[in-house]
């Protein structure tokens, strides 16, 4: 019997850009996997936290979209429950259709549907860049156990540096998604009540051949909602002057996409 997807309800103005965002995202469930390079990658990588001194009984995949990490982590921790949330119904709908061995809740990550001390493990890879990473610490203190641990992956400012800086010499508008400073998230986590275990930054680069294999895959991975919206149409005449810019930073490897990647391990601690 397959676990029904539990909703929380949302109230706040904030919520508008939310929900553009998670629509994004649940269009693009069934082409997601297929384009995510960067995503396995980081997920990867942060999954290499992933404690080894305890056995979690409690886990949960934060912004667990289609599911396939929240089935690794179902899968190095078989005698835990994982629970994967994400705000996207699209993604879980078909995360729920991969994989029926977990639970699924809908919810906001910046006002999570738990319980205090309900999980012994957090995981979340390049999800909490869309929220408020102070008020997205302050939920995770409350909801891990005291000992409890929090490993992450997210994104800093700087990211798509490039497809940035190209759009410039095309217009003014904003195209691409501003983040916090890795300086600025640090700070946060020196002064929130969590220990921290390892915070470091990291660059991710991919390479492609032509520009519009690089806005197709971004479109199939559902990032391509900025925060405010912008007017005006894409153009053949606008694509070919975004092209123009961005062939100014083409290297061997082909047109490079950078991503500031912020790597984390934070820790409750045991007598909090």
């Amino acid at each position: 019997m397959q676990p029904k997807l539990k909703t929380a309800a949302y109230s706040s103005e904030a919520q508008v850009d939310k929900l553009r965002v998670a629509a994004n995202f649940s269009r693009a469930a069934a082409t997601y996997d297929s384009a995510a390079v960067l995503q396995k990658r980081v997920a990867a990588r942060a999954m290499l936290g992933l404690p080894t001194e305890c056995s979690p009984q409690q886990i949960l995949d934060l912004g667990s979209g289609t599911g396939s990490q929240t089935k690794v982590l179902a899968e190095h921790f078989p005698e835990a429950h994982v629970t994967g949330l994400d705000l996207a119904m699209g993604m879980l709908q078909f995360a729920r259709s991969q994989c029926d061995s977990s639970s699924w809740c809908s919810g906001d990550i910046e006002a999570l549907p738990f319980k205090s001390n309900s999980f012994d493990l957090v995981f979340s890879s390049l999800a909490i860049q869309w929220c408020s990473f102070e008020t997205v610490l302050d939920e995770l203190y409350r909801i891990l156990k005291p000992g409890g641990v929090f490993v992450f992956s997210s994104l800093t400012s700087g990211t798509m540096g490039e497809l940035n800086e190209a759009w410039k010499q095309v217009d003014s508008n904003i195209h691409v998604n501003g983040f916090e400073s890795f300086e600025h998230q640090k700070k946060q986590v020196l002064e929130s009540c969590f220990k921290q275990q390892s915070f470091k930054q990291q660059t991710e680069t991919l390479y492609y051949p032509e520009l519009f294999q690089l806005l197709r895959e971004l479109k199939a991975l559902g990032v391509n909602t900025v925060h405010s919206r912008q007017p005006g149409l894409m153009t053949r005449g606008r694509l070919l002057q975004l092209q123009e810019a961005y062939e100014t930073f083409r290297v061997d490897a082909g047109l490079p996409l950078s991503y500031q990647v912020l790597y984390g391990i934070l820790r409750k601690p045991a007598h909090a």
